[in-house]
């Protein structure tokens, strides 16, 4: 009887996770199909939207590790309860801006906010589940993410359209209370609360030293540029080959649907095939697409290149979850997954700018061009870096 209630319980916690994750997300998401737009309307150049991830990303590569300890001295819950309320406030301070350089605080705070909500969120996910289901709530906990990353562009572009981007900013804004509420409800319980044990050093040579986790770090880089050129120049590709924003929020909406699609089975993949692999193959994909979508104009082609690129990206974040909470002690998850997520805003910082800088020289889809091109050169030396360790 005991061994049933535990079973009540647990899928409970799981699905109260899923459920704020999704509105997390899809409080993220809402602002990308019209922030681009909403930021070149008070004076924002095409180097300043570049500028703009950049400084967030600068935000959390200080802050990773320090947040990251703190996730495993206190406990997941209690650093997500801070982003969220971020997830509120970020939007609406939308509201307020007039200048293209207030944007630059807002964008720190949303980094900020990401950096604390979702990595925590995969590890609370993780944590909770017994190891017979850990799998599938860790695919549980994408998924989720990919819907909302899915619904929230194509609410955000319509409602830009219908009523201006001040509606979407707030609508934005609820998604993010209704995060806050629902993950108030969800018992942390002790799993990841250790007040009493020192906290692990780990160096820059200690992680250069491990292969896998460089290989890894790696990807996420490359997969981060990629991500940054999509998010911030196709929306105004897009307006330059003649979508509006409803047709820019369908794009992303196809994408989040494909990408959404495959976690699942991806979470379920990695048990049989290197999830190293998984990550080299999700970034082939997205390069391919990436660079096609660039040399494209028409709006079914284009939306089906981005459901491949959704599937492709789908497929590398899943696998690159799955790889990092699978190769770290428990006690020092959240760590691991701070030096994991070094890597990506690392790149967060430097090629949003690069990016920016050819968009203004080549055009938005010359932007486009670079990540994919960079992409597929790089790639083969994380293949390379997998290959030399074959443990997972």
């Amino acid at each position: 009887m005991k061994s049933q209630d535990t079973k009540i319980i647990f899928p409970h916690k799981l699905i109260l996770i899923g459920l704020a994750i999704f509105f997390a997300d899809a409080s993220h998401s809402t602002v990308i199909p019209i922030f681009p737009g909403f930021a070149q309307t008070i004076g924002a150049s095409l180097t300043m939207l570049g500028s703009y991830g950049s400084v967030s990303a600068l935000a959390m590569l200080i802050l990773s590790l320090p947040l990251g300890r703190l996730s495993d001295k206190f406990g997941r819950k209690r650093l997500m309860i801070p982003g969220l309320i971020l997830f509120i406030a970020v939007p609406l301070s939308y509201l307020l801006a007039s200048n293209p350089l207030h944007l630059y605080p807002i964008r720190i705070l949303l980094g900020l906010g990401m950096g604390l909500v979702f990595s925590n969120g995969f590890l609370l996910m993780t944590e909770l589940s017994s190891l017979e289901l850990r799998n599938l709530a860790q695919g549980v906990y994408m998924t989720s993410m990919g819907i909302g990353f899915t619904l929230g562009p194509l609410i955000g572009g319509y409602t830009a359209k219908l009523f201006g981007s001040n509606v979407s900013f707030i609508i934005s804004a609820g998604f993010g209370l209704c995060s806050f509420l629902i993950l108030l409800f969800v018992d942390e319980g002790k799993q990841t609360h250790n007040r009493d044990k020192p906290m692990k050093t780990i160096t820059l040579s200690t992680i250069l030293k491990d292969r896998q986790i460089l290989a890894a770090g790696m990807a996420n880089y490359l997969n981060s540029l990629m991500f940054n050129a999509l998010t911030l120049f196709f929306p105004v590709y897009g307006v330059d080959v003649g979508f509006d924003e409803s047709q820019i929020g369908a794009g992303f909406m196809t994408r989040g649907l494909a990408s959404t699609v495959v976690r699942l089975p991806t979470g379920a993949l990695s048990k049989r095939i290197k999830a190293l692999y998984l990550m080299v193959l999700g970034l082939t994909l997205s390069a391919l697409t990436i660079f096609s979508v660039s040399l494209s104009s028409g709006l079914i082609l284009v939306s089906v290149l981005l459901g491949l690129q959704g599937i492709g990206y789908g497929v590398y974040l899943t696998s690159g979850n799955v790889f990092v909470a699978s190769n770290s002690d428990e006690d020092y998850r959240g760590t691991a997954m701070a030096i994991y997520s070094i890597f990506g805003n690392l790149s967060g910082i430097i090629n949003p700018i690069i990016l920016g800088f050819i968009a203004e020289g080549f055009g938005s889809d010359g932007a486009l061009k670079f990540s994919s091109i960079i992409t597929l050169v790089a790639v083969a030396i994380v293949l390379f870096l997998a290959k030399r360790d074959s443990n997972y």
